[in-house]
């Protein structure tokens, strides 16, 4: 099979529908295609929790371990609080890397904020390089308005910072010597940079702040947040949409790439929108200007990027009306 996710109708038939429907009254949401966690309720309070892998993150692996998981509670509408961490490391590692991905790990739970509680370390030849994987938690009160779980027709779809921060991180590291050639000393410490936008912790608190908590009949207005990861852009907004059983538009000339992101993706003749991007988050809004207000309001990057509709899925550009594409393997393969 190739290598990357599944596809969404590899994932349905092989995993999803072979997966028994929850038993517990206490699971609130469980899994499917386009959920980044699952919410179980407990009564005063909702459990939110996520599990991730990293497995193409080279030498910083460690750090994106921690804030991909986080990255899904926050994009659950919750703030993420205790993390389990797994590491898998192949024979040929040396205890200088194990320690390193720890040390990592450890700095960037510091920086979000949340406490590494346990999980497993062991060296297998299993894997063929470095493996983690970790579980985060996080709690939310069942009080304040929550997510609807599904965008609507006639929301904008909205996206913090830029397309490909991940995937520019993973290439610094993993084509270190042809970017050295190819970028300026200013451009590597840019990217280098990014590695304080890979939360979106922060991005996920502002945006429930624009759901007005005083109309408590009425629906809230933002229905739908997505943690952009493996697929990009095009495969995160795909996601929302096939999960909300309606279609989705997207601009691409209004999708923010930072410049020295579309350098390297020219090198390597990568589709940046397909370009696996933690650190920038989707969200599904009727009240954009909302979710626009507390962005600036914590000087986040804020751009609307696409509308949902009853179906279809398209790019439009220039007028010009294409069919968007189910998600595939992410280009960070390429590298």
């Amino acid at each position: 099979m190739e290598i990357g996710k599944l596809s969404n109708e590899d994932l349905e038939n092989l995993v999803l529908k072979k997966i028994p429907k929850p038993q517990s009254t206490l699971v609130k949401s469980g899994a499917g295609v386009g959920i980044d966690s699952a919410v179980l309720d407990l009564g005063e309070k909702l459990l939110v929790v996520s599990s991730d892998p990293i497995t193409a993150g080279g030498d910083v692996s460690g750090s994106l371990s921690i804030y991909v998981s986080c990255n899904d509670i926050a994009a659950g509408g919750a703030t993420p609080s205790f993390v389990l961490l797994v590491l898998l490391a192949p024979p040929s590692s040396t205890k200088e890397e194990i320690e390193g991905a720890i040390d990592q790990a450890v700095a960037a739970a510091k920086n979000i904020g949340v406490d590494i509680v346990g999980g497993h370390t062991e060296v297998t030849d299993a894997v063929r390089r470095m493996v983690i994987t970790t579980t985060a938690f996080g709690i939310r009160d069942s009080a304040k308005p929550f997510l609807l779980g599904k965008a609507l027709p006639g929301d904008t779809l909205l996206m913090t910072k830029s397309a490909g921060i991940e995937g520019s991180l993973i290439a610094i590291d993993a084509k270190k010597d042809i970017l050295e050639k190819n970028l300026s000393v200013d451009e590597i410490q840019e990217v280098n940079s990014f590695f304080s936008s890979l939360s979106i912790v922060e991005d996920g608190a502002a945006a429930l702040l624009s759901m007005d908590s005083d109309k408590k009949e009425d629906l809230p207005s933002l229905h739908l947040m997505h943690d952009i990861t493996e697929g990009g852009v095009y495969g995160a907004a795909y996601e929302m949409a096939a999960l909300s059983g309606i279609g989705v538009t997207l601009y691409p000339n209004q999708i923010p790439v930072a410049p020295v992101t579309r350098k390297i993706t020219d090198i390597f003749s990568i589709n940046p929108m397909r370009f696996i991007s933690s650190g920038s988050l989707l969200m599904a809004s009727s009240d954009p200007e909302a979710v626009e207000k507390q962005m600036n309001r914590k000087n986040i990057p804020c751009t609307r990027i696409g509308e949902f509709q009853k179906d279809g899925f398209f790019l439009c550009e220039n007028g010009e009306k294409e069919i968007l594409s189910p998600p595939a393997a992410d280009e960070v393969y390429k590298l």
